[in-house]
């Protein structure tokens, strides 16, 4: 028999080993089959059969036969096949919403209105208020505990009234009470608690600087907007944790906290969002989520944008941006310049249809900041800190002066050296001439939309707020499109559950509760709306090069979906798309135990 020389046999030895050792850092972990959209715009129109993951890495995407020849070991590789009708594409990134608000509430009274909930009049209101009043069981001498509720919604009580101190004081006078809107920018306190923060007829309703205190023929009603709804929640949640005196108690208290911040991370798993953010963050919101970090509790990847006036430690901060550490980063310095519309506390440069209680016919909102103050605020973080600010504008005025303080910084060239860009938040009500500006800012400023506004408040915008044609353009991202800006889509949530998939319904048909169609010409299709929410967004924060896409190499974060939304018909997206498994690094945080219908169901 002939003998093979020893140098070829070590040779062919070599190779072997090589080769296996090649092989097995291309076998995949798990193969994802279906039908695939990567949210790569060259393949916008092209579906792929799978994604094969190895570690939190896609290293794959294409034919299934392909990856079976190249990727699957038997024993190793698990196969997970989704039906025909299943879309497997990039998970959702959370571009604006507070997931630490979100926590925080999760034990209060739910006030929510039609369609999350039934508070839809102030009788409904009172009793549910009453009855968890009653669940508390406070002690006679517990007289500081604020007893608290939240979401109400004034455009969807029976009526449009704002509740009143006298209703919550015929719930109790002698322990403090206080109800949020669901805007997030006013509430409304008992007397009680309006004695406790030494409010009284004779208060002056700008005695809090950034703030009014609501009155009616100079008689205080209850109501408290801007920073002093944040002063009253600020009493209301220390009051939850003021008898927490000994460690052990502090140690249960945060337990508590961090408990309910993973619930919520489950929530948002639930909508397909793996990316969560924390829009305005106070300084106990930036340690509790830092401190799950920290402790190894965190799955999702968590931006956290620090409030620029309840931060004192902004330098220290900024040791977190832009990378993450720990499924945690800081993604940029919140401001906020206005209230809300359906709370009828936005910046107009026009006034209000209906003016809210205790204004008159002129009233226009007005801003939080003074011109001079927030330049020179904002100067001071993006030119000394090098980060961006995020900038909540809802009225028009309000973006005026966002978009005037960024044309400053930028031919100061303050902007020149940031890594990712300034986003303005919300711009609910912007005027054409401003999309103009904003097209000229664009590349360190861009803009993100809360398309839901249309569904939920459509109605509310048209017979009391702005009416036609001011509300028309609410949310108008067919104008951002239409002049090539970057732009993202978000849900604001608590403001509304983290339900992106509605935002899309929004964005896409432009319908109102009522079924209004309301400035159908700001409409996107559906593929612009979903890369508003991957693409767009992971270029937002800055992740563009390895999330928001399905392509080798990138971040296997990944939601499967019950059908292609492309697909279906655009009037159906809000029932007929659910949520089917949500992957986050490769591995699966949440799958749906049949196909749940989503938040809202067929109207």
């Amino acid at each position: 028999m002939k003998k093979t020389p020893l140098h070829l046999l070590l040779s062919l030895l070599t190779l072997l080993i090589f080769s296996r050792c090649q092989d097995n850092t291309q076998i995949a972990d798990e193969i994802l089959k279906g039908h695939v959209r990567t949210m790569n715009e060259k393949d916008s129109a092209k579906l792929e059969e799978c994604v094969a993951i190895r570690d939190s890495t896609i290293i794959f995407v294409g034919s299934f036969d392909e990856a079976k020849a190249k990727h699957f070991k038997e024993g190793h590789t698990k196969v997970i096949e989704y039906g025909d009708s299943a879309l497997i594409m990039p998970a959702f990134i959370d571009a604006h919403a507070h997931v630490g608000l979100f926590a925080m509430t999760l034990p209060l009274a739910d006030l929510s209105a039609r369609p999350y909930g039934n508070v839809n009049d102030t009788l409904t209101l009172e009793s549910v208020m009453k009855t968890y009043f009653n669940s508390k069981n406070l002690r006679e001498n517990d007289l500081t505990t604020v007893v608290m509720g939240n979401n109400y919604d004034d455009s969807k009580l029976k009526g449009n009234l704002q509740p009143t101190r006298y209703l919550l004081d015929r719930i109790s006078t002698t322990h403090p009470i206080y109800i949020m809107h669901v805007s997030g920018h006013m509430g409304v306190a008992n007397t009680k608690l309006l004695s406790m923060m030494g409010i009284t007829n004779q208060t002056s309703s700008d005695s809090i600087a950034g703030g009014v205190i609501a009155k009616e023929k100079g008689v205080v009603t209850g109501l408290l907007t801007e920073n002093a709804n944040v002063r009253a929640i600020e009493i209301g949640m220390g009051s939850a944790t003021a008898g927490a005196t000994t460690d052990a108690a502090k140690k249960i208290m945060l337990d508590s906290a961090v408990s309910r911040l993973l619930q919520a991370e489950k929530e948002w798993f639930k909508y397909g969002i793996t990316t969560i953010c924390e829009g305005r963050a106070d300084a106990s919101t930036v340690q509790l989520i830092l401190g799950a970090s920290k402790a190894n509790k965190l799955t999702g990847d968590f931006i956290v944008l620090p409030d620029y006036d309840q931060n004192s430690n902004l330098g220290e901060l900024a040791a977190y941006y832009p990378n993450y550490q720990n499924h945690f980063k800081i993604g940029a310095v919140k401001f906020t310049f206005d209230g809300s519309p359906q709370g009828k506390d936005a910046y107009l440069s026009q006034p209000y249809k209906k003016p809210p209680v205790g204004q008159d016919v002129t009233y226009k909102g007005q801003p939080i900041y003074r011109y001079a103050d927030a330049l020179r605020k904002i100067d001071s973080v993006t030119k000394n800190l090098k980060m961006p600010v995020h900038v909540h504008c809802n009225g028009d005025s309000a973006i005026d002066m966002v978009l005037s303080i960024f044309q400053t910084l930028k031919a100061k060239k303050d902007l020149d050296s940031l890594q990712t860009p300034c986003v303005i938040i919300h711009s609910q009500i912007t005027r054409p001439e401003q999309i103009d500006v904003m097209k000229a800012l664009a590349g360190p400023v861009m803009e993100s939309f809360f398309p839901t506004h249309v569904y939920l408040w459509g109605d509310w915008y048209l017979s009391q707020v702005l009416g036609s044609p001011r509300a028309d353009r609410i949310a108008p991202l067919g104008d951002a499109k239409k002049r090539g800006l970057h732009y993202t889509i978000h849900t604001d949530s608590p403001i509304t559950p983290p339900d992106l998939l509605t935002a899309i319904h929004a964005a896409v048909n432009r319908r109102t509760l009522d079924s209004v169609l309301l400035g159908y010409d700001q409409h996107v299709s559906v593929y612009d709306a979903l890369k508003a929410i991957t693409t767009e967004a992971a270029y937002q924060w800055g992740e563009d090069s390895t999330k928001g896409k399905l392509l080798n190499g990138y971040r296997a974060d990944i939601v499967v979906l019950s059908h292609d939304p492309v697909k279906v018909k655009p009037e159906t997206l809000r029932y007929s798309v659910n949520v089917l498994s949500t992957y986050k690094s490769g591995k699966q945080v949440y799958a749906a135990a049949t196909s749940p219908m989503s938040a809202l169901t067929k109207k």
